[in-house]
């Protein structure tokens, strides 16, 4: 049988696509390209989050789709995903009562599991904080991290398992349609895959292969960035993540030491056209190419929140790109002018988060089932008018990561 739908990008999108349709017993048409190797791309430079604690409904139902994707992986499948269920705790001062509050009615009404902790709780789990930085914290425990390579390897491995089939080093340059609808793609070489089905999981260079088609995608390439500080007793395998919610900063372990991200004030942004086929050396600002100065920026709340930053040096850095949208939603869903076309990117720094969801939400697309989420919102053609590589544009997408809040 002709393989009739054809995923672009085995990130982990691209994979958790293929695993859902897969368990829809459609993996035997299913053909996933890329043009490197699986997980190479953002996906493999991820934090590792995976958070339901957001006040959108819709949000929140990719994300408990991903956690129940985990076990579903662990139980039929037999996958190790390196999930590590410790938690996360949310702090702030009292000016944050109110938005920690209100979060904490809309996760409990949405049935996630949560409640006020006091401080010396707080500080029993998380002893690398200062007392002094935080009045109140909130802690939910289903939160986790997983080893985003991992995850991503556990779809794709099951998407091959139910039929799919996975073909490298294939570079494609372009969608093609005729009469409105799909018909499959070009590569590079000038081969032609014939499909009716193309889902657009290119990542950062998606809008390469969708700008040219009429749908330019509201998003753009943001450098993502965290830190690894040295080993130290304070961080324990078991400490949650938290996140500090007054200065939009979050934590987690990682062997020993404590990985950390930022909210710096002005992000760097690159055109997807600027972005090289393979990522490692890519830099995003030559004038700051490790990220020093967004540190130093942040330095004196940081330390403020979490001493130890004093004397600890930073074993490692680790960057990428994260597609941020200005309006903060996702890029999920079916071109209402091309038949056959579908888009899954737009992350907003939380793609590990909704890697099942975004699987789901797509294949029931495909299968014509009713979706589960309200998928209006993430809609890939909500801003037509757009030019996805003008500076401003890319601006107001660096704007987006700079404001978003933690979670």
């Amino acid at each position: 049988m002709q393989r009739d739908i054809l995923i672009v990008g085995c990130g982990i999108f691209g994979a958790a696509i293929a695993w859902a349709l897969g368990l829809r017993g459609l993996g035997h048409r299913v053909l996933i390209v890329d043009r490197q190797t699986p997980a190479s791309g953002a996906t493999s430079r991820a934090a590792g989050l995976v958070t339901q604690v957001r006040p959108d409904p819709s949000l929140q139902a990719l994300a408990g789709e991903t956690l129940a994707a985990m076990d579903l992986l662990q139980t039929r499948f037999g996958e190790d995903v390196g999930r590590h269920r410790v938690g996360a705790l949310h702090v702030g001062s009292q000016a944050q009562h109110e938005a920690l509050a209100q979060m904490l009615r809309v996760c409990t009404a949405a049935g996630i599991r949560g409640q006020w902790q006091d401080k010396a709780q707080a500080l029993a789990q998380s002893p690398w904080l200062n007392p002094d930085a935080f009045d109140i914290a909130t802690f939910y425990p289903d939160e986790c991290f997983v080893d985003p390579y991992l995850l991503s390897s556990a779809y794709l491995r099951g998407a091959l398992q139910m039929g799919a089939k996975l073909r490298l080093d294939t570079r494609v340059a372009h969608i093609t349609h005729q009469a409105g609808a799909v018909t499959g793609v070009a590569l590079e070489d000038g081969t032609v895959l014939p499909a009716g089905i193309v889902v657009n999981a290119a990542g950062a260079w998606s809008n390469l292969l969708s700008a040219e088609l009429g749908l330019p995608l509201p998003m753009a390439p943001v450098r993502s960035q965290y830190w690894i500080t040295e080993r130290a007793p304070d961080f324990s395998p078991g400490t949650p993540i938290v996140f500090l919610t007054d200065i939009r900063a979050y934590a987690r372990p990682e062997v020993g030491a404590l990985l950390f991200g930022i909210r710096e004030s002005a992000p760097a942004v690159a055109a997807p056209r600027e972005l090289p086929e393979n990522l490692e050396g890519f830099v995003f600002d030559a004038a700051d190419p490790h990220g020093w100065g967004n540190l130093a920026e942040a330095f004196e709340p940081l330390s403020h929140h979490f001493p130890a930053i004093e004397r600890l040096g930073m074993a490692h850095y680790i960057t990428g790109p994260s597609n941020y949208t200005p309006d903060g939603q996702p890029i999920v869903g079916a071109s209402a002018a091309i038949a056959g076309l579908l888009v899954a990117t737009g992350c907003n720094g939380s793609g590990i988060t909704y890697s099942a969801g975004v699987g789901r939400l797509i294949a029931e697309l495909i299968g014509g089932e009713t979706p589960f989420v309200d998928a209006s919102r993430l809609d890939p053609a909500r801003a037509l008018h757009i030019d996805p590589f003008s500076r401003a544009f890319l601006q107001a997408c660096a704007h987006a990561r700079a404001t978003k809040s933690t979670g």
